[in-house]
């Protein structure tokens, strides 16, 4: 009982020596918010006015590529629609999404999608970035704040289905610049969205998705006519 004791308090002290692990640690606790209407949403992804974009994409997971065109178009009534194919016409996936009772959640529902893509595991992370570029988000909430200690960004947090999602931005009145997925015990970033701070039609010009456990990067530069 006694090396298994001791085997166990070695293993864990390896664990928190590891350096870089937790995201939180880069921030400290600066209080609470609450942006709501209009004012919230100004400092989403797709701001108010948003009614279609249409991206040149490149995905690339675990190793297999696929590149084309994206479009995003809503609906109203927070419901969106989002197609991703090839210039050749080859569809590779066929999304709507649409709000649900599980605060800052978008359902998908995949119309159609390329067998390669067909997994479940991509299919339920398409549904969190989604969520995490076109939900609601903390707008209905108090949220904790936390700023950086280089004092250059200010995060947003707000727990999600899945971990705890961070709105950073410069300030609380421009747009967010990323956004971030957090999980696990020692708070390490799971999913990270870069987004450009000039937006063209109420849409960023550009989107990096990011998710290294699972080997996957979709990039996205905005096509400004269509």
């Amino acid at each position: 009982m006694k090396r298994f004791r001791s085997i166990y308090l070695i293993c864990i002290s390896l664990i928190l020596l590891i350096p870089g692990g937790c995201y939180m640690s880069q921030y400290q606790k600066a209080g609470k918010t609450k942006i709501s209407g209009v004012e919230y949403r100004e400092l989403q992804a797709f701001s108010p006015g948003f009614e279609k974009a249409l991206y040149k994409s490149d995905l690339s997971v675990n190793g297999h590529e696929f590149s084309g065109l994206m479009m995003i178009k809503a609906f109203g009534n927070g419901y969106y629609k989002v197609a991703f194919f090839s210039e050749l016409g080859l569809n590779f996936f066929d999304f709507e999404l649409q709000p649900s009772a599980d605060g800052n959640k978008m359902e998908l529902q995949a119309n159609n999608i390329y067998s390669q893509l067909d997994r479940k595991i991509i299919l339920n992370c398409m549904e969190k970035y989604f969520s995490m570029l076109l939900s609601p988000g903390s707008g209905e909430t108090v949220s904790e704040t936390y700023l950086k200690k280089d004092g250059s960004r200010i995060m947003t947090m707000l727990r999600s289905y899945k971990g705890r999602d961070a709105y950073l931005g410069r300030n609380l009145i421009e747009p967010y610049s990323e956004i971030v997925n957090i999980g696990g015990l020692r708070g390490k970033d799971r999913v990270t969205i870069a987004l450009s701070a000039k937006k063209t039609n109420n849409s960023p010009e550009s989107i990096l998705i990011e998710q290294p456990g699972l080997r996957l990067r979709f990039s996205l530069e905005l096509v400004e006519k269509f």
